[in-house]
C-alpha cells in the first residue's frame, strides 16, 4: 500500500490484478478476514485515486474462499467484488462482467461436489471498472476481443503455477491490455506475483508498474522482466 501511495493522482491509464482471494494460501495463510477485507478497502481507494478519469480497473478473481462465514454466502463474487462494497467513494463504475474459463485447471471431485449439488471452481471472473469522467463515452479498441463474454477457451499457455501458487496465463493480462489501453500506456499491478503483467506490457508496448512484498517472487518477476526486455530490443534491433 505505502507503494501505491506514492503514485500521483490520476496518473494510471489501466489497472489490471489477480488479488489474494483469501484461500490461505502460502503468502496469507496468517490472515484474518478483517486484515483481507482492510488490504482489498485501501486496494479500491487507491485504485480510485490513481486511475485517470475513464481509466479501466480490471480484476480477475475466483468465487472458492474462506469468507463464507463472515459473506454468508457460498460465492464470493456476490458480495465482496461488488462495487457497492469496496469502492467506497463511489467514484469506479462495474463496466463489464466476464467469464475465464480455465483451460488448466486440475478439478478434483472435492467433498463439496460429491455431497452437494455444487459446481466445481472450473470458472473465475474478471470484472472490469470504468473510472467516471463525467462524460461517459468509452472508446474501443478491438471490438472482437472486447465483446466476448468467455474468455480462455482458445488460450494455450500454462499459468506458471510452477513459479508461483496463484499465476495467471500470459494471455489474460494481455487481453486486458489491448482491450483497454493503448500503447505507451502506464499500466499498473498492485499484487503483481511473478511478473505475469510485467510481462505482457512488455510484448505490447506499455510502461508498467508493479508491487510484490514477497521477496521470491518480486526477484522472480525482476529477472523475468530483465529478460523480456532484453528480448524485445533483440528483435527490435
Amino acid at each position: 500500500m505505502e507503494g501505491m501511495k506514492r503514485i500521483p493522482d490520476g496518473s494510471v491509464d489501466l489497472i489490471i490484478t489477480s488479488p489474494p482471494y483469501f484461500l490461505k494460501k502460502d503468502y496469507e495463510k496468517d490472515w484474518t478476514w478483517d486484515k483481507f477485507d482492510t488490504l482489498m478497502k485501501n486496494v479500491f481507494l487507491q485504485v480510485e485515486r490513481i486511475l485517470k478519469p475513464s481509466g479501466y480497473f480490471v480484476i480477475n478473481f475466483g468465487d472458492n474462499g474462506f469468507g463464507r462465514d463472515n459473506l454468508k454466502t457460498e460465492c464470493m463474487s456476490t458480495y465482496p467484488m461488488s462495487h457497492y462494497y469496496w469502492n467506497i467513494k463511489g467514484n469506479l463504475e462495474l463496466q463489464a462482467t466476464r467469464i475465464w474459463r480455465k483451460q488448466f485447471a486440475k478439478i478434483p471431485f472435492d467433498g463439496q461436489a460429491k455431497n452437494a449439488p455444487r459446481n466445481l471452481f472450473d470458472y473465475e471472473h474478471i470484472w472490469s471498472f470504468r473510472k467516471k469522467d463525467g462524460i461517459g463515452k468509452e472508446k474501443v479498441r478491438d471490438i472482437k476481443l472486447s465483446c466476448r463474454g468467455v474468455l480462455g477457451e482458445d488460450w494455450t499457455s500454462k499459468a506458471g503455477l510452477n513459479i508461483h501458487c496463484a499465476s495467471f496465463p500470459i494471455e489474460l493480462p494481455t487481453w486486458g491490455i489491448t482491450v483497454y489501453s493503448d500503447e505507451n500506456d502506464i499500466v499498473l499491478d498492485p499484487f503483481i506475483g511473478s511478473g505475469t503483467t510485467a510481462i505482457a506490457c512488455i510484448n505490447t508496448n506499455r510502461n508498467f508498474i508493479g508491487f510484490e512484498l514477497d521477496k521470491q517472487y518480486y526477484d522472480i518477476a525482476n529477472e523475468r522482466a530483465r529478460k523480456a526486455l532484453l528480448k524485445r530490443r533483440r528483435a527490435n534491433d
